[in-house]
């Protein structure tokens, strides 16, 4: 079984619950990831963690464990004389605005005049999806749930059994 901080390398297809696909690794390649450092959504990580190399699932996702419930405190109105003076603005345009940690991805959803409404939400936003993963191999085992095994064993290697409490207090 897997553990947080463990990395994979793994094949999957994202699909609605109709069977359209909306994202694939089968014709770009496995993606390699390290489990807990929410690269993957909530259950599509819980799902690879449960797998062994070589296993293969499909797993439906309520959006809770998947990309989320739809927000609708994520829409944001803003003019476009003061956000974008310089560039033409269309419904569908994906515009990254740059925040303190970084970026944050929005869609154009209307363009009014100087108005124009951003929705900040996922695409995926409140809808269940479907994956079909294949774990293809455990990349590297970090050093996720279970570290304190193998340091007992690190520490137990380092010291010799015949050593007593005495000895040791009688070095300092």
């Amino acid at each position: 079984m897997l553990n947080i901080g463990d990395t994979v390398k793994v094949h999957y297809t994202g699909k609605f619950e109709d069977g359209t696909v909306f994202d694939t690794t089968v014709t770009s390649g496995p993606i390699v990831f390290t489990i807990g450092d929410e690269m993957m959504i909530p259950g599509f990580e819980k799902a690879v963690m449960q797998m062994n190399p070589g296993d293969s699932k499909t797993i439906k996702l309520a959006p809770r464990e998947a990309y989320g419930d739809y927000d609708p405190s994520l829409i944001y109105v803003v003019r476009k004389s003061e956000y974008f003076p310089d560039r033409e603005i269309h419904r569908g345009d994906q515009i990254q605005v740059p925040v303190e940690d970084g970026v944050v991805p929005f869609t154009v959803i209307e363009v009014q005049g100087e108005e124009i409404k951003l929705d900040g939400n996922s695409e995926l936003a409140g809808k269940t999806v479907v994956f079909d993963i294949e774990l293809i191999e455990i990349v590297s085992q970090g050093d996720g749930f279970g570290f304190e095994e193998d340091f007992d064993d690190e520490f137990k290697s380092e010291f010799d059994d015949s050593v007593s409490l005495d000895d040791i207090e009688g070095m300092y």
